[in-house]
């Protein structure tokens, strides 16, 4: 890691609350999937969105696209005896999960004896231990973009149904996609040279700067990361503008975005 690089992300962001990005989280389109989804509290939902995220990973579509899918499927389609056959239905028809398809299927079909406690987990706010449940059903690293973004899911959830607030435990990390890569390579927080470099041989130094860059500035590392997404999106990060209002917050914000897109 290079602590200079991870000094001024954390003097760029000096100005940011956190509840300036729980503010912002509202404005994640996948914020509002959970909203769509989850806002009723029906268990079956909260269980449903839990298991599509664990299988949002090498999509043949955007993942905002995979997402309007499921929200529509799961709001207008036909009902499932339980949330498991709910999302195999989804993940089986749909053109976006045809890669590793079967594969997908068994990792949702692993949860069948554990939907109860994800509602519980989930109800009572509790994420690490959710984290914690995904990681050993799946035998995955705790640290798996997929499982963490599941979790991020499940917490969104949580707030749209009103029974969680966050912040998340600073324990889990920041959920390394391509995106969140791209912008470490920009920030110069690793020695990488690419996002595949990032990827595969830097990961741990990269979710390591994260968390440090998190604790520095009071953000627990998996809420930095809408913040990461907004910037990579114009009509988002106008809308996180609109949050925030003017001053310090604002100006944070488009200082970040200038240095992580170069």
């Amino acid at each position: 890691m290079s602590e200079e690089a991870i000094a001024r992300a954390v003097s760029m962001l000096s100005g940011l609350s956190l509840e300036d990005v729980l503010r912002i989280e509202e404005v994640d389109p996948q914020f509002e999937v959970a909203v769509a989804v989850c806002s009723t509290g029906d268990p079956g939902a909260v269980a449903s969105l839990f298991l599509a995220a664990l299988s949002a990973y090498r999509l043949r579509c955007t993942g905002e696209e995979y997402w309007k899918r499921f929200a529509g499927h799961f709001t207008e389609g036909e009902p499932a005896a339980n949330p498991v056959e709910r999302v195999v239905a989804f993940l089986s028809r749909d053109s976006c999960c045809s890669y590793l398809r079967e594969v997908k299927i068994g990792r949702v079909k692993r949860f069948s004896g554990h939907l109860d406690a994800i509602w519980r987990l989930v109800r009572n706010c509790e994420f690490g231990e959710l984290w914690r449940l995904a990681s050993r059903v799946l035998g995955s690293d705790p640290a798996s973009k997929t499982v963490v973004f599941a979790v991020k899911m499940a917490y969104y959830c949580g707030r749209a149904m009103g029974v969680c607030s966050g912040p998340l435990p600073a324990e889990i990390p920041i959920p390394l996609d391509s995106r969140v890569a791209r912008a470490t390579l920009s920030l110069g927080l690793t020695s990488a040279k690419s996002v595949d470099e990032v990827m595969r041989r830097c990961k741990g130094e990269a979710i390591a700067a994260w968390r440090e860059i998190g604790e520095a500035v009071g953000v627990p590392p998996i809420h930095l990361d809408v913040l990461l997404w907004a910037l990579r999106s114009p009509t988002t990060f106008s809308r996180a503008l609109s949050r925030v209002g003017w001053g310090s917050t604002r100006e944070a914000l488009v200082r970040l975005r200038s240095a992580v897109q170069g």
